[in-house]
């Protein structure tokens, strides 16, 4: 179980990457930068891709691997 919750921890740690992507697109808009639509898009894309990682491929990935630990 412990494979589990690591594996879950790094799927869910660029959520934290992706909400600070927010904040710097933002303040580029706030500033009158244009750039600043780019990373919010690339924040998006990100936070998509992080999703269906962990809401799709996260299970498959734990119900594939062997119920009996290894040392």
């Amino acid at each position: 179980m412990q494979a589990n919750r690591r594996l879950l921890f790094w799927l869910r740690v660029p959520y934290a990457a992706d909400v600070a992507l927010v904040v710097i697109g933002i303040a580029l808009l706030l500033t009158g930068r244009d750039v600043g639509w780019s990373v919010l898009i690339f924040a998006g894309v990100r936070a998509v891709i992080g999703t269906f990682a962990l809401l799709v491929l996260a299970p498959r990935i734990i119900a594939q691997r062997p119920s009996t630990p290894r040392e």
